[in-house]
């Protein structure tokens, strides 16, 4: 008899090693789960972020070079001007 009870009892002490290990293991899994879920979603922001200054710094590239090339121009129609007149004035000296 006793050695029934016994077995029994080693029975049920393994058993709540089982259930306890696989519980444990859940959790873990559970854990993971969740961080993962954070991490990903740390992820996505910084990508977003990253890709939010990329299109930032672009922008003020663009703007940059819109504002060189605007004063080229306004340099470049100068100098035309400025021959323009040149021209005339050697044209009204021949008396064309």
């Amino acid at each position: 008899m006793e050695s029934k009870v016994r077995r029994n009892t080693d029975n049920v002490k393994s058993m709540a090693t089982g259930d306890d290990a696989e519980y444990r293991e859940a959790i873990r899994k559970q854990l993971d789960d969740e961080v993962k879920k954070l991490f990903d979603l740390e992820m996505q922001k910084a990508v977003q972020e990253i890709l939010e200054e990329r299109k930032n710094a672009t922008r003020q590239v663009v703007e940059e070079y819109k504002t060189a090339i605007r004063q080229i121009v306004e340099e470049e129609k100068e100098e035309i001007r400025q021959k323009a007149n040149a021209l005339k004035k050697s044209m009204l000296g021949f008396g064309l």
